[in-house]
């Protein structure tokens, strides 16, 4: 079995991405009525769902400003340097942000966790948004090879040209 080398990981802005969207959801929805709906598989967009996905919303969608943006890259380079990962390609845009993060001893799951509570809590302290900022869950995948790396991290550096930055706008420390 390959090793892992790497991880993708997408996080949306609260309510940015709901399960119903047309471009697809994983995330489960939930009705008064008829509870969860097929929770945790792959879903095509549903205006149903999306309707159910909006009425459980208690905030407003968040779209990160540049101050935010900044606080969740300076908090993120914190976590970096209080890991055994490093930051291999990073785009935070008001929308969501990709992480390219290498390999981890620890559980990635948990790891991402612990970036979105440490990013949520400096943008509740150092900014007047107080509701969340992240969506539950997240999008994460496993890299395993260093062709897919690359190409994944020419993706990320895209999304960062795309909205007017340099390709590496934020400091790269090492890749695997």
């Amino acid at each position: 079995m390959p090793s892992t080398i790497g991880y993708h990981i997408v996080i949306a802005g609260y309510g940015l991405w709901l399960p119903g969207d047309d471009r697809g959801s994983w995330s489960e929805a939930w009705d008064e009525q008829i509870g969860y709906s097929q929770p945790h598989t792959v879903h095509d967009g549903d205006p149903v769902r999306k309707r159910m996905a909006q009425e459980r919303m208690r905030h407003a969608p968040v779209r990160l400003d540049d101050a935010m943006i900044q606080i969740v890259v300076e908090t993120v380079r914190r976590c970096e340097s209080a890991s055994d990962w490093s930051i291999a390609a990073a785009s935070v845009e008001p929308t969501h942000s990709h992480l390219l993060l290498t390999y981890t001893r620890c559980d990635i799951d948990n790891t991402v966790k612990w970036i979105k509570d440490r990013t949520t809590k400096a943008i509740r302290r150092e900014t007047n948004h107080q509701g969340p900022v992240w969506c539950k869950g997240k999008w994460r995948s496993f890299m395993f090879d260093d062709q897919v790396w690359s190409k994944t991290a020419a993706y990320i550096e895209r999304h960062n040209i795309r909205h007017g930055e340099p390709a590496q706008p934020y400091p790269i420390i090492t890749t695997p």
